[in-house]
């Protein structure tokens, strides 16, 4: 596992999401309200496709834009009664800075 620097805490705001580009892949970061990170491929695993990167923040669930489906953001995994998973990615803080971790 190789963690990549993306930026500063203060660079995600809370509730959104904010893409960063690690070797040719659109990761969307999300920061909760409590001050959480996730990382998550920026992709919808819905039927019509498109990017996740919009949609909202709430607690640890994020609601696609696309089609309304709830992902749980520690995961990656759609919560019923829908079904899809979206891949997900580790996230470390470091003295404000956020790493994204992933497989070499």
């Amino acid at each position: 596992m190789r963690y990549y620097h993306v930026g500063s805490v203060e660079l995600f705001p809370m509730r959104l999401g904010r893409v960063v580009r690690l070797n040719d892949q659109q990761i969307a970061v999300f920061r909760t309200t409590e001050g959480k990170l996730y990382a998550l491929e920026n992709r919808s695993p819905g039927p019509k496709g498109g990017t996740i990167v919009e949609g909202i923040v709430a607690g640890e669930v994020l609601y696609d834009p696309i089609c309304d489906w709830k992902i749980g953001l520690p995961d990656g995994c759609v919560l019923p009664p829908d079904e899809g998973k979206v891949r997900s990615f580790l996230v470390d803080i470091r003295d404000g800075e956020v790493y994204v971790g992933m497989e070499e």
